[in-house]
């Protein structure tokens, strides 16, 4: 492959070229959600959903992951959105591999989620 098909390549992959806030439009438009459902569905509050959609604030993790669950995105969609946002769910790290489970599994309910999580020690990260 030559330099400029690398660069066209990698220019037109969505998941490669997109900021975060393009990238989740893109998957909002995949999996048809609007904002208004979106931030509903993931029980996130119009202000903070604003907030970052606009590039006011960095989303967190838990605020992604709420997304995720929302969404129903499969587990490669959620490695590029919480790589835009500089996260990642690590495999050494058992509060990621139980998400990942999880996610995985497409077992998207968040109460089952959050009982795993404190199952295992992390009632401090449950997502809200």
């Amino acid at each position: 492959m030559s330099l400029e098909e690398y660069i066209k390549f990698h220019k037109t992959n969505k998941e490669k070229s997109l900021d975060f806030v393009s990238y989740l439009y893109y998957l909002m438009d995949k999996y048809k959600f609007d904002s208004v459902t979106l931030y509903n569905k993931a029980n996130i509050s119009k202000q903070l959903f604003s907030s970052v959609i606009s590039n006011k604030s960095k989303p967190s993790i838990n605020f992604i992951i709420k997304i995720v669950f929302a969404m129903h995105v499969n587990n490669h969609e959620c490695k590029y959105l919480l790589k835009k946002a500089n996260f990642t769910l690590a495999s050494n790290s058992n509060y990621s591999l139980i998400i990942r489970y999880f996610i995985e599994s497409s077992n998207f309910d968040l109460n089952k989620l959050n009982d795993a999580l404190i199952k295992y020690g992390y009632q401090d990260k449950i997502i809200y």
